[in-house]
């Protein structure tokens, strides 16, 4: 077998073929990177529109960390093949290091609106000797967090290999990325079966920290949509209602809804994959029913998976909207 499987025009021509769904899922990798410079620029919006007020900074940092949080397939988009192991290697610590921290960043945001946006019973908390120094704290915070936690076993993404392979071939070859083989993988391989087709992909360990992370950032979007319904009631209550905090409480209120609602969305699919499939369904699954000998029903789930991945950077790209509707009222 040949050093390389595939070269660029090779992975780009898999990626729009009828089998991967005519590039649905590296449209969704693009779009997601289009979401992230939209975060973006509306940031450095917010941020210049006045560079000493805390909320805009509060909110400019948030921004920037979902539109991070947006970009979970970005490598996957960009020639996300074994010769281009080198590209591959920087943009992994953007797809794990930096999307990891943002999301860790963001949860302990989501614990500071108390700070910067009034609630009745943790009135305590909205002060400037507190908003003055929370939005960039918790970046800092943020980042030692995730530097502490990354190598440890719940959370590290230790192995990872490419898969290869040329049609005709009996059996799929494993090629070490970083880390060491293991033994799931050669049950990955297995699973395969013959190569039908030239193809070359990657599986990586996928520790249930990691998962847990994931996860816990939208929960944590569910805590920051209630506290946000009780800011508002806040400006609305006494003789003297602050109606201008409230209306900007009640958009920072549907960015949250938006983005709840869409991870609502998400684990009704990927409850239905699962009842489908029997079993967890991760990316790995995506491997076998993407290269496999797969049924049609296997097919299904295949769509149904790369479905899942449109809805987080569309909640996403709303709530950031939504966020600067708040901020520049």
């Amino acid at each position: 077998m040949s050093s390389y499987v595939w070269g660029a025009g090779d992975f780009y021509r898999d990626a729009f073929s009828s089998e991967a769904f005519f590039g649905f899922r590296i449209l969704i990798a693009w779009a997601s990177i289009l979401i992230l410079l939209w975060c973006l620029g509306l940031s450095a919006l917010i941020w210049r529109a006045r560079k000493k007020g805390y909320e805009n900074n509060f909110m400019s940092v948030l921004l920037v960390c979902e539109g991070i949080k947006a970009t979970f397939l970005l490598s996957s988009g960009i020639l996300y093949i074994r010769k281009y192991e080198a590209l591959q290697d920087v943009l992994w610590i953007w797809t794990i290091d930096v999307f990891f921290t943002a999301h860790v960043i963001s949860i302990l945001m989501y614990f500071c609106i108390p700070i910067y946006y009034r609630l009745k019973r943790l009135s305590f908390l909205h002060r400037d000797s507190f908003k003055k120094h929370a939005w960039y704290l918790t970046v800092i915070f943020g980042i030692a967090i995730w530097a502490l936690i990354r190598t440890a076993p719940a959370f590290d993404i230790s192995d990872a290999s490419w898969i290869t392979c040329q049609e005709g071939d009996p059996q799929a070859e494993l090629h070490t990325w970083f880390g060491e083989e293991q033994e799931w993988m050669r049950d990955v391989v297995d699973e395969v079966g013959p190569c039908t087709q030239d193809f070359e992909t990657t599986i990586v360990t996928q520790p249930d920290g990691a998962w847990a992370i994931v996860v816990l950032s939208p929960l944590a979007s569910l805590m920051a949509l209630l506290l946000i319904r009780s800011s508002i009631r806040s400006h609305l209550e006494g003789e003297n209602p602050d109606i201008s905090s409230s209306l900007t409480s009640r958009s920072l209120y549907i960015g949250f809804l938006g983005k709840v609602i869409s991870f609502f969305l998400y684990v009704v699919l990927l409850t239905i994959l699962t009842i489908l499939h029997g079993d967890q369904v991760t990316f790995i699954n995506e491997t076998i029913w993407r290269y496999g000998e797969a049924s049609s029903f296997d097919r299904f789930k295949l769509f149904l998976w790369i479905f899942s991945f449109v809805i987080t950077p569309i909640g996403i790209a709303f709530e950031c909207m939504m966020f600067v509707h708040a901020t520049l009222k």
